[in-house]
């Protein structure tokens, strides 16, 4: 009884699994977490056509793969699932096809107006169509069109160029479409290992947003980046991948911090006892006194010129400086020659020929007779 039991259970178990066999060159229902030598077979596809980006196909449907399927399924105007059905393993054969009416553009949708408080299958392929371009982050698509959906059409209609109304009317959802037809493979896909002045944008921000802890921007793709971008990722409720795709690129690229001068303050502390280094302008190298400025503002994201005099003739002038305002000193010649960044408490941070980054007093005999001025960047 017992072995007829045990028969009975693996024959089940066995037919069970022939479900989930390919027949005749067709594909199964391949989804995460799956593993099999066809979805290496689909993943290859994937790649031959842009969307997989893995190094090489692996035969398990992770995260990579899903999100690989989602962006083909959007580009050939079938659900976005992330799962490869028989219509999508149709599709990345080439195999033709019947199209679904329910998920391509047609005219009805595209001459439609969506706005808060709708709802229906129409709305789940916008909820769909703004997913996939990184713009709808809640966790699955609904198909009402609440407050979130308003908040993802407005920064979509801003980043193309239209009113901000969150109204999804019919220049809107052109636009939509247009911008689905360009997206047919990621444009950035950065991990470990990778280095270079990208690198460098995508800590900077990292740090800004206090997600990257490391003393200095490095420009090498490391452990604490993908740390980083994880925790990054997590925040923006996207897929905690640890790799910055075109999607994470362009979230963290919007995301805007206001300027805090005590931020500015904290990141030059270990800074000090840095050479002077005439053209410096990194840790590593040392600094003159434009190229620490220029270096610290960086870091928070400010853009400022290189040079003392090109620094003076821009910025708004204060009466009295504050904390992160720049003051500039006239040692030698007609117009501004040295600067630093006021610090509070009559003190000034800069870096000197003879001393190299140091703190001084803004109102020393020395300094206070070359005073000639300070201007604010923020």
């Amino acid at each position: 009884m017992e072995r007829k039991a045990k028969q009975v259970l693996l024959t089940s178990a066995f037919a069970s699994a022939l479900l989930f066999m390919p027949t005749h060159g067709k594909a199964a229902e391949w989804k995460l977490g799956m593993s099999h030598p066809q979805i290496k077979e689909v993943q290859a596809l994937l790649k031959a056509k842009g969307f997989f980006t893995y190094p090489t196909p692996t035969g398990y449907f992770g995260t990579m793969t899903e999100t690989a399927v989602k962006k083909f399924q959007a580009s050939v105007r079938l659900p976005v699932t992330g799962v490869v059905d028989a219509k999508t393993y149709a599709a990345l054969k080439g195999e033709k096809k019947k199209e679904n009416p329910s998920t391509k553009a047609s005219p009805s949708f595209v001459a439609a107006e969506w706005k808060v408080g709708a709802s229906g299958e129409a709305v789940k392929t916008l909820q769909e169509r703004l997913k996939v371009l990184g713009y709808f982050t809640y966790s699955q698509v609904t198909g009402y069109f609440g407050t979130m959906t308003e908040e993802a059409v407005k920064t979509f209609q801003k980043d193309v160029g239209l009113a901000p109304t969150g109204i999804a009317d019919r220049s809107t959802l052109a636009k939509l479409e247009e911008a689905l037809r360009k997206k047919t493979k990621p444009t950035i896909l950065l991990t470990i290992g990778a280095s270079g002045e990208q690198i460098k944008t995508i800590q900077i921000k990292l740090k800004q947003l206090g997600h990257f802890t490391y003393p200095e921007v490095t420009g090498y793709f490391g452990q604490a980046t993908a740390e980083a971008v994880k925790k990054f990722q997590a925040n923006a409720q996207l897929p905690v991948t640890g790799i910055v795709d075109d999607t994470t690129y362009t979230r963290l690229l919007q995301v805007q911090k206001p300027f805090d001068p005590i931020e500015l303050v904290a990141d030059a502390a270990p800074l000090l006892g840095k050479p002077y280094v005439w053209g410096g302008q990194t840790p590593d190298t040392g600094f003159d006194c434009s190229g620490l400025i220029f270096y610290l503002f960086q870091q928070q994201g400010i853009s400022l010129p290189r040079t003392v005099i090109a620094m003076w003739n821009a910025g708004t002038s204060v009466d009295a400086p504050a904390v992160g305002d720049i003051v500039f000193f006239q040692t030698e010649g007609t117009t501004a020659s040295h600067a630093g960044i006021y610090i509070g408490n009559n003190q000034f941070l800069h870096s000197a020929s003879s001393t190299g980054v140091t703190i001084s007093a803004f109102n020393s005999p020395y300094w206070s007779a070359r005073y000639i001025g300070a201007k604010r960047y923020w």
